[in-house]
Parts: structure tokens; C-alpha cells; sequence
């Protein structure tokens, strides 16, 4: 994939301490005071992506708790801006695609992948204006999607599999939450979105044409640590872990409930709120993906898929290697759940 200035268009567009309230006549003894070591809350990122939900739904069960890891969920609208955080160590874990774990990982080589959240199965969509009735209409047209990320890949497959490249369109750069009044006004002809923008897209007259469900498994969400955390917290990340499985479990066994946790949580309307499109891994499926084999559908060959496209756009200089990208270990074992 070629990259040029001109093919970029468009730009795209706390810590807070915990206090224990207590009787001011009888005073609770400090945890220093009883000789118990003092931890600060496990800080995690997430934002407004449907991989990242469940999070909320730990929270407010209290699943962190319950599993004996203190977390502070810092909410960041600005998805991209999770990944300054991580990197500016803002945050000790980061959920996000391979993409971008490849690129954190060039930056923090000692951080890991600890877990596998699930993978986008039709939640990604390209949406295209009416007059695109066929993918080859766009030969010549202004595309959307955020460049060097996974709308990028999402529209190079796209192209690639209907006889195109990405060099018969003008990619512009836009993110996937601003696209809509781009194809209203004709700025654009198609775009990389997902929900709940899809749907609002195409109430807006706009037409899916391509989607993640025709590439599985290439764009998955996973969980990364920085190495520090994981040497220093190896207890707290396990625990997370678990927590992390229970919240799934949870919104699958009370879909009503969760997307109302949810809704709270991020204040977004529960109607706006569903898994279709999306497929969250069991703990046995995340065992299954880790270990190593030639499978097309492990992670090798996915993630080399993503190295291939961040060294040929320019963005990474050095090739990780991919056996030490995943760290299996602070999976919980598979007869354990809780």
C-alpha cells in the first residue's frame, strides 16, 4: 500500500483519590497503620466501542470487587486518545485491535497482550451513498476512514476483493463518528463507520456495501498491560481477568439489564445498545486462540496481516515478534471460572 500526503485529505477530526468516610470518634486504622501494603486502583481505558461494554457492566456489579482488584475505568470519548494515555502512561492497560497494539507495542516492547475480547463480525461497516450501487461505483470517489487504522484495512479488503486499490480512491482521513454529514452532503461517497452510526447512516439515506463479517477474525479487540503492571500486579491483572469474564457472562445471560447498566454508565441511549455484529470470546475460546498453530483463523497470520499494513503505510520500522506479543498466563485455568 502506498502512502502520500495526498491520499490523506482531510484531518481527522482523574486520577481521583478514594476516601474512606469514617466515625470521627473512633477513627478506622489506616491500611499503613495495619501494616497492610497501600495499592493504587488498577487504571484502565475504555471509551464508546461495543467491544469494551462489559467493562461497565464490572463495575457497577461490582465484579472488580468481588474478584479482589481495585479498578478505575477512565472513560476517554475520544477513542484514539486511549492510546495517548497508554502511551503516555496515563493508564496501565489498554483495550484495542491488533493494529494498534502492534504500534503501542513498538513503543512499550515490554508491554503484552493478556487477553482476547472478541472479534467485530459485521459491526464495522462501509456505508456508500445511493448512487453507489456496486463497489466498483467507487473507482474515482472520495472514501472515509481513519488512515493507518483499521477503517483503512477495512477499505484496502474491501477494494482488493472487487478488483480495485486503494490508489483508485481519494482516502479521506475523517473518524468513524463524524461521516454522516459527509455523505448527506455528497462530500464523500462512502465511508468506514459502525454502530450506533451505521444505523443513523443509513436512516440518513445510506447503504451498507462492505462489512467485517466478510473478514474474520482480522479485526478483534484485545486487552493489553504495560510489562511493569504485569510484573509488579500479576495477582490484580489476573483478577481483572476474571472479572472481565464474568461481566460477559453476566450481559449474555441478562442482555435488558446490562444494556441499562451500560446506558447509564456511558449515557447513551439503551435502544442504541446491542451485540449484533459482535462476537465475545469465552475464556475456553480465548485459551484456544492463544495457543500456538497454523490455523488461518489463529492469531499469526491476523496479526501479521496487520504488521504488513503498518510497515508498508510507514508506521512501523521494526517487526515485532509475534511470539512475544501474548502472554497466556494470567488466563484463568479452564476448569476455573470465578
Amino acid at each position: 500500500m502506498k502512502t502520500s500526503a495526498m491520499r490523506r485529505a482531510i484531518g481527522w477530526l482523574t486520577f481521583a483519590a478514594s476516601f474512606v468516610l469514617v466515625s470521627a470518634c473512633q477513627p478506622e486504622p489506616s491500611r499503613s497503620d495495619r501494616g497492610e501494603e497501600t495499592r493504587t486502583p488498577l487504571r484502565f481505558s475504555h471509551g464508546y466501542w461495543l467491544g469494551f461494554f462489559p467493562l461497565s457492566i464490572a463495575e457497577e456489579k461490582g465484579f472488580f470487587d468481588q474478584q479482589g482488584v481495585d479498578v478505575e475505568l477512565l472513560f476517554n470519548p475520544d477513542l484514539y486518545g486511549m492510546i495517548s494515555d497508554f502511551t503516555a502512561g496515563k493508564v496501565d492497560g489498554l483495550p484495542w485491535t491488533m493494529e494498534v497494539v502492534v504500534r503501542v507495542l513498538a513503543k512499550e516492547p515490554d508491554a503484552r497482550v493478556v487477553l482476547y475480547l472478541g472479534q467485530t463480525a459485521g459491526a464495522d461497516v462501509i456505508m456508500a451513498r445511493p448512487e453507489i450501487e456496486k463497489i466498483s461505483d467507487l473507482k474515482g470517489k472520495k472514501v472515509a476512514a481513519k488512515t493507518g487504522a483499521l477503517g483503512e484495512m477495512l477499505v484496502g479488503e474491501m477494494l482488493e476483493r472487487n478488483g480495485l486499490a486503494i490508489d483508485d480512491v481519494t482516502l479521506v482521513n475523517a473518524s468513524e463518528t463524524d461521516v454522516i454529514p459527509f455523505l448527506q452532503n455528497g462530500t464523500i461517497q462512502a465511508a468506514h463507520t459502525w454502530e450506533p452510526y451505521a444505523t443513523q447512516a443509513a436512516k440518513a439515506g445510506a447503504r451498507a456495501i462492505f462489512s467485517s463479517k466478510e473478514t474474520p477474525g482480522l479485526f478483534a479487540d484485545f486487552t493489553i498491560f504495560r510489562g511493569a503492571v504485569l510484573r509488579d500486579r500479576p495477582d490484580d491483572v489476573r483478577a481483572f481477568i476474571r472479572a472481565w469474564f464474568q461481566a460477559v457472562e453476566y450481559w449474555q445471560a441478562h442482555p435488558q439489564e446490562g444494556n441499562e447498566i451500560i446506558a447509564r454508565a456511558l449515557k447513551i441511549p439503551a435502544g442504541d445498545i446491542s451485540t449484533d455484529g459482535y462476537e465475545f470470546f469465552s475464556l475456553e475460546e480465548v485459551r484456544r486462540k492463544f495457543a500456538p498453530g497454523n490455523d488461518p483463523t489463529s492469531l499469526a497470520p491476523l496479526v501479521n496481516k496487520h504488521v504488513e499494513f503498518l510497515v508498508q503505510d510507514g508506521q512501523l520500522g521494526r517487526r515485532p515478534d509475534i511470539h512475544q506479543i501474548f502472554d497466556s498466563s494470567f488466563l484463568p485455568p479452564a476448569t476455573t471460572r470465578e
